[in-house]
């Protein structure tokens, strides 16, 4: 009776030990916490640059000449993110000029996301974004001219 005890304690033992995997933690893998906390829209650059402020001096960062725009991400331990982004209005003139201003509004976003390796996708609905992710710096680089982006980049806090 003692042998079979000691027999089913052992494979209770066993049982225990080998169900607690290390992949058992909600689909997220140790190095996933490089990606949560949250994170403030640091730059928002375009191409051609512009003089948004008519100061006479064009940037190809909108952050620096238009300070109403912002942005914030949070990225949670669960697996879900949120952000809430200030809209721009973005019309174009002529010539490579365009006018860009604050639309008083915000849009906030919400879904779930994957870390693999240094690339971070948002996925929300049917679509996704991917940033790169590099030490506390988050950057979707896009590539696109006016009315598009170049970049987005966003810092830890």
């Amino acid at each position: 009776m003692k042998k079979i005890n000691g027999v089913l304690t052992l494979i209770c033992l066993a049982f225990v030990l080998f169900s607690c995997s290390s992949d058992d933690n909600g689909g997220s893998d140790v190095d996933d916490i490089a990606a949560v906390g949250t994170w403030r829209l640091t730059a928002l650059n375009i191409n051609p640059p512009q003089d948004i402020d008519m100061d006479g001096t064009p940037t190809d960062n909108i952050l620096e000449e238009l300070l109403c725009a912002t942005g914030t991400i949070i990225i949670a331990e669960d697996g879900s993110w949120g952000s809430t982004i200030e809209n721009l209005s973005i019309t174009t003139i002529t010539g490579g000029l365009f006018i860009i201003s604050c639309s008083g509004s915000e849009t906030q976003s919400s879904g779930s996301w994957l870390l693999q390796g240094n690339q971070l996708t948002l996925f929300r609905d049917f679509s996704s974004v991917i940033f790169t992710l590099d030490g506390d710096t988050l950057t979707n680089n896009s590539n696109e001219d006016l009315p598009g982006f170049q970049s987005e980049v966003y810092q830890r806090q």
